[in-house]
């Protein structure tokens, strides 16, 4: 099973957590509702202030059969937890569960397609 982690950064705001926890389950009711998907589900977790940590999320799969986890960094740009934190915690994850694959890709900011994204919004 391969199953997609939306890492981000966590905040003491409740509904800030609540706003990944909603678009992570938006993208799981996407990729099992259809599509050409090699994603079988999609979950979230966070790097501080709030749980489930990113740590928690990767045993918790690995312990239910999860073979490949990818993590896409939900970070708009290339800070200490896109660098540092989330490779460390992966690399870790690697020594721990050498039966499991891990990607991560590249961070939200990165993609190519964000400014059409930002200027749909400001354009209507």
């Amino acid at each position: 099973m391969k199953t997609l982690i939306v890492a981000a950064h966590g905040s003491r705001q409740r509904a800030s957590a609540a706003e990944v926890a909603a678009l992570a389950q938006k993208l799981d009711d996407k990729v099992k509702t259809g599509g050409s998907h090699d994603i079988q589900q999609v979950v979230h977790a966070f790097l501080q202030f709030c749980e489930p940590s990113l740590e928690t999320v990767i045993q918790e799969l690995v312990e239910n059969g999860v073979e490949e986890v990818v993590i896409f960094p939900f970070f708009i740009s290339a800070g200490s937890h896109v660098q540092i934190d989330i490779p460390q915690v992966v690399t870790a994850a690697r020594q721990r569960y050498p039966d499991v694959q891990f990607y991560i890709t590249r961070h939200l900011g990165i993609l190519d397609t964000i400014e059409d994204f930002i200027l749909k919004e400001v354009t209507g």
